[in-house]
């Protein structure tokens, strides 16, 4: 359990390291350790070191450390550079870190009050700490309201010669109060969108157990996770297990650019975006939680673009809806196939619990005039989303709000299948098909305050599993909806005591963070 972290202890952990000699002890399970406290001493140890070597960083200050690490580990023996007590050695300054070995991890560090000269990074580039090799990991570290300049936080980057990063983990973070702009992490297996060539190489990431909290940003900022770029490119990542927090950096909680990533387990709290499968086809969110438990701003669920994908076992709970997008819970886009904003089609629905939203459940035409002009643009052909099977889902509501269950506002023939739902408590808001049962029901919130449904069927059509991703999809869809929302104890560092910042909680900077934010949207604009 996460304690309140004294104010004793947040004074220590600020003293800036000593410079005494490196030295060898003996650390965990008999691990040899050599310390330091300096950063030419840690740069000098990373220059040797070693495969299973594990390099202990002393309390204090590591002032702009440019920590370059170009030696490699083996898979059972990584290279570790971590502090010694976790949290209590900071990265601060004039930053950069760059892993371009490979079997290198990064343990219990916190990045805060940084300095980097803003002139010199840019969205879309490299991150502050930017994996460049494969099989490298971020663990258990913290990344507070770094600094002014433009970039994400932790990126998986191209090599010079465009070798691409595979197999890396970002877990047990935090991310909070990120006032710049691009994406707190962006995973890449392309130097930059591009429609032609040959497409993107898998990349196999995970990123979980994470914790997001960032304030919105004007325009296309930037926002929690960017996967890939472009819908022809592989990205077969997973991210589970992580809370989004108010991560209302933009409206996209998440934009998945390429096929084949696995979204499982998150829990996305009081996030004024969506958790958006932008480009790529055949993307999986299983068992997600989209809630809200206050209704101070508008909150979003998820936007899907493309096609093959399943949208399966996933709780959605938003007492307030974004009227921009359409007021929905899930969006399914209108649009052209296979382009920019594609249209939304073929597509598996299955063993959902729609409850209590202040908006439409399903919104079958969101953003339909600005789709229309683009396709009328670009002379693409304009349909609605189609082909899409609905089997097993519950809409409930047990407050008659003024919304539909679905918003369709141009009903037809689009080889909609439904199968085995149940719907109660609000209209229907299209033709009552033979697959919706609207007998009355009711159903009860258990002790972790979320509304229960015994009701769910078995899927045959429609469900896979994905190459290099450990998890049964099949089985996970047939289970419907498992556990609870995460919370702050089940995610970030263990050291972590408290969440950092004031937006998390309350939806708002300190005044001298939102001082540095003003200045940072103020120059974007004048650009």
């Amino acid at each position: 359990m996460k304690y309140i972290l004294s104010i004793l202890l947040s004074l220590s952990v600020a003293l800036v390291a000593c410079s005494h000699n490196a030295s060898e002890t003996e650390g965990e399970a008999g691990e040899t350790m050599k310390k330091v406290s300096s950063v030419n001493e840690l740069t000098n140890a990373i220059a040797s070191a070693q495969p299973g070597d594990v390099i202990g960083l002393n309390d204090g200050v590591y002032q702009d450390i440019k920590l370059v690490v170009t030696n490699s580990g083996t898979k059972d023996q990584n290279i570790i550079i971590k502090a010694i007590n976790p949290g209590k050695a900071f990265f601060s300054g004039d930053v950069k870190v760059e892993l371009r070995g490979e079997y290198i991890t990064l343990d219990g560090i916190y990045f805060k009050d940084g300095a980097r000269n803003t002139k010199e990074w840019k969205s879309h580039g490299p991150g502050l700490v930017a994996m460049y090799g494969s099989h490298n990991r971020v663990t258990n570290c913290a990344f507070h309201c770094f600094d002014q300049a433009n970039s994400a936080y932790i990126t998986t980057s191209l090599t010079e010669e465009g070798k691409v990063p595979q197999y890396c983990r970002i877990d047990h973070c935090s991310f909070t109060e990120k006032i710049t702009f691009d994406q707190v992490i962006n995973l890449n297996n392309t130097p930059k969108k591009s429609e032609e060539g040959e497409p993107g190489i898998p990349m196999y990431h995970r990123i979980d157990h994470c914790f997001f909290a960032n304030p919105q940003k004007p325009g296309n900022a930037g926002g929690g996770i960017r996967v890939g770029y472009w819908r022809k490119d592989f990205g077969r990542c997973l991210v589970d297990s992580n809370l989004f927090m108010r991560q209302d950096s933009e409206a996209e909680i998440i934009t998945s650019k390429s096929m084949e990533n696995v979204y499982y387990a998150n829990t996305y709290l009081n996030c004024q975006g969506t958790m958006n499968f932008r480009h790529g086809d055949k993307q999986v969110a299983i068992n997600n939680f989209y809630i809200g438990n206050d209704k101070k701003y508008g909150y979003g669920g998820m936007f899907v673009w493309g096609s093959n994908h399943i949208i399966a076992s996933n709780y959605f709970e938003l007492p307030t809806t974004r009227e921009g997008r359409g007021s929905g819970a899930l969006y399914l886009n209108p649009g052209a196939e296979g382009r920019e904003h594609a249209l939304a089609f073929n597509i598996l629905v299955a063993n959902n619990l729609f409850a209590n939203n202040n908006g439409y459940s399903v919104h079958f035409n969101p953003l339909y005039d600005r789709r229309v002009d683009w396709c009328e643009e670009k002379n693409y052909k304009f349909e609605l989303p189609r082909d899409i099977q609905f089997r097993g889902n519950v809409f409930y509501n047990d407050n008659q709000g003024r919304y539909t269950f679905m918003k369709d506002d141009h009903p037809g023939d689009k080889g909609m299948i439904w199968n085995s739902n149940l719907a109660y408590g609000s209209k229907l808001g299209i033709t009552k098909p033979s697959g919706i049962n609207t007998d009355k029901f009711k159903l009860n919130r258990n002790t972790d305050g979320i509304f229960t449904s015994n009701h769910r069927v078995n899927v045959t059509q429609g469900v896979y599993n994905i190459e290099g991703i450990d998890l049964d999809i099949p089985a996970k869809v047939n289970a419907g909806i498992v556990g609870k929302p995460l919370s702050w104890e089940n995610v970030g560092p263990d050291w972590l005591k408290e969440i950092p910042g004031t937006y998390a909680v309350t939806g708002e900077l300190a005044p001298d963070v939102q001082v540095k934010f003003d200045e940072v949207t103020a120059i974007r604009k004048k650009k």
